[in-house]
This record gives C-alpha cells, structure tokens and sequence, in this order.
C-alpha cells in the first residue's frame, strides 16, 4: 500500500504541524511505502535548513519504525532534483552516509546527521568550509560557539537514537547564515522536567532551559554554558521542543505556547556574518 505525504507549501508553522501530524497519524504503521512529494507552487530558494533537517527526521522516524520512503518528482521536479540529485538524501538512507558533500553548490554544508563518534568533527569542518569558500581571514568564533551548544544539547540530552540532524546554508545576498539542527528525542522541556520536576509546562521548562549557565548535567562533558549562548550570539533565533516555543527577533526574546508540539527539539538560527571581524594575526611577538 502507497502513504502519499504531500508538503503544499514552505509556511514554518504549518510545515512543522505537517511534520508533527505525520509522527502521530503513522506512529503505528509498518511495513509500508510513504511517497514524499511537493507542490508545484515550493521553490527550492524557499526551502531553509529547519525545512529539510525536519523532512529528514520524519523520513528517520519513518524507516526506524520498519517503513520504506521514496521522495517523487511527480508534482515538482526541481524540488526533487535538489533533494534527491544535489543534497543526496537517499544516501543517509540506502547507504548509511553520515554526511555527503553538496553537488553544484558553496553555499549549503550539506545534511549531517549528528552521532556522538563525530562530535568533535562536525564544528571545525563547518567553519573550515565557510572560511574556504566566502570568509578567508575572518573571524568565525560566533558560529563554532554557536553550533558547539546546540549540538552539546543533542549529544548530551536529547537521546535521539540517530535521529537527530544538522543543516547549513550561507546567502551571500543577505550575508545571513541560516542554521538548523532538530532531533526527536526526549526533548528539552522533558529533559529539564527531570532535573526540576516542580516545572509543570513546556514553557516553563524552556524558560529554565535558556537562563544564563543553566544545564541539565546529564554528562560530565556537559559544559554548562546553555542555550542562552545560542540566543546571545545570533541574530534571530528559534527554539521550539514540545508544546513550547522561544523566539528570539530584533533582541528581544519571548516564549510562547503552541497549539501543537514538536516531538523532540528544533534550534534554528540565523547570525548576520556581513558584521564579523578581520581575524588577529599575530607574525612577531616577545615572551
């Protein structure tokens, strides 16, 4: 029997619900085959980081579960070519890949599904890729910051199971880097409810999750810095685990309950790289 799963548009709250449908409706199904496809109306350049770490969460979730998963060209050949022939996806699946380089393109660091065996080779490949490719002698310290916290909050609380992924993209028109890392795991608020367990709902959970130098210990690597580091060092920034939602935007932050929740955790963020500065070098100096 064929599932069809069609995304009808790039909206960030109804492409999440959509996300978030998906998990509940077939949570109990095996052994079938889900055909993703895609409006005609979705343009790739619409198509951001939080968009495709979630579709590869679902299809994650999807074939854990015992299910087989196609992406068809049938209603939009672009958005299929860019999925399937640039950014490879079948390979994390038919092939086990962790992470497969980008085809035809500098501004994407491409998928990367984030295992704890390569934790400390994720950060500086990024950076790496973007000082090769746009930011020769700047200083890029904002995004390994930046990127180190989200992912210590999969690696040391989220429980994902693998199913947790990572996507980068640079637009040179806006200077923007636009990130997003999303797992279904435990998620942050339960994760905080089991250290403080007076916290009664998501928001309350992820208002305790954001305080300066707050963590939830889980393991001694867990520096303890938090995720306020993310919400300080970007330029607009988006936390959303359960029924819970952070929003960061022109400096201020607001935390606000949604109507439905996200089954683990997604951190998106954008930082303006036009503002970096030159890095110091220095060719002389005196002990």
């Amino acid at each position: 029997m064929n599932m069809y799963i069609i995304f009808e548009n790039c909206n960030k709250a109804y492409w999440l619900r959509k996300i978030n449908d998906c998990v509940l409706r077939f949570k109990n199904y095996r052994d079938e085959k889900y055909i993703l496809d895609f409006d005609s109306s979705i343009k790739i350049s619409e198509l951001l980081p939080f968009h495709l770490v979630t579709l590869a969460n679902l299809i994650q979730y999807l074939f854990d579960i015992g299910n087989r998963v196609f992406i068809s060209y049938d209603k939009n050949k672009n958005v299929f070519d860019y999925i399937y022939n640039q950014l490879y996806f079948s390979e994390y699946w038919s092939n086990g890949k962790n992470h497969v380089d980008v085809k035809g393109g500098t501004n994407i660091f491409n998928l990367w599904r984030i295992v704890d065996s390569e934790k400390d080779l994720y950060v500086p490949r990024v950076e790496n890729y973007f000082k090769r490719n746009y930011f020769r002698n700047r200083d890029l310290s904002v995004i390994s910051q930046i990127m180190t916290e989200a992912y210590y909050n999969v690696f040391d609380h989220a429980h994902a199971r693998n199913n947790a992924f990572s996507l980068v993209m640079y637009r040179e028109d806006t200077s923007m880097l636009h990130a997003a890392i999303s797992d279904f795991g435990i998620g942050i608020a339960n994760s905080v409810r089991k250290i403080e367990p007076a916290i009664g709902t998501d928001q309350d959970a992820l208002a305790k999750a954001i305080e300066d130098n707050f963590t939830v210990r889980s393991t001694e690597r867990n520096r303890g810095f938090g995720l306020s580091n993310i919400l300080n060092g970007s330029t607009s920034a988006r936390i959303f685990s359960g029924s819970a939602l952070v929003v960061k935007q022109n400096e201020n932050t607001t935390i606000v309950s949604t109507n439905f929740s996200f089954p683990g955790t997604l951190i998106y963020f954008e930082v303006d790289l036009s503002k970096t500065e030159e890095e110091e070098v220095i060719n002389d100096f005196e002990w």
